[in-house]
């Protein structure tokens, strides 16, 4: 009788303890699958879209619109027309940005545009498009809820790409995340 409840025993913890194992190991095969979705994903945008950085987060309120008409000012004062611009609703903290790797002679004026600062990358609007003394383009570059022109101008060197489009709020993990 004793033989058989010390089998019985030692069956139930083993059993309990493959049922362990079995759990832990689906979810390592289900963690796996989510990080090898995230980097196909990734290497396949990266691939498509020409840069390395094709998936923001936005992480500050520097193009959010509290004001319909207030970012589109300095493009009045010199007359442009902004009715063609993308991106007019602006975006906000925690929003995703899509973005093309861009050669910096296709950016024009109005566009949104993200560039290396340091390590840091900005999305700003440019509102102005001029040449050094050596005829490399320079962007002068501006948040749209900014009061002041980003300093210094943004060399070509510096272009990530353009901003393709915005998918609102969808940027917040990443921001949790940090």
């Amino acid at each position: 009788m004793k033989i058989l409840e010390s089998i019985k025993k030692v069956s139930t913890d083993v059993a309990r303890k493959i049922v362990r194992h079995e759990i832990v190991y689906e979810f390592l095969t289900f963690v796996l699958v989510l990080i090898s979705l995230y980097f196909m994903i990734m290497g396949g945008l990266m691939m498509v879209l020409f840069t390395d950085s094709p998936l923001r987060s936005v992480y500050s309120n520097s193009m959010k619109h509290y004001d319909e008409n207030s970012w589109k000012r300095p493009f009045y004062q010199k007359g442009v027309d902004t009715s063609n611009f993308p991106l007019q609703g602006g975006f906000e903290r925690g929003d995703l940005l899509l973005i093309r790797g861009t050669d910096p002679t296709e950016i024009k004026l109005g566009d949104v545009i993200v560039y290396r600062r340091g390590s840091d990358l900005i999305v700003h609007r440019v509102v102005e498009i001029r040449a050094d003394n050596a005829n490399n383009l320079m962007f002068i570059t501006k948040g749209d809820a900014n009061m002041w022109f980003d300093s210094p101008p943004v060399r070509s060197d510096q272009i990530v790409g353009k901003v393709l489009f915005v998918i609102p709020k969808l940027g917040w993990p990443s921001i949790w995340w940090r």
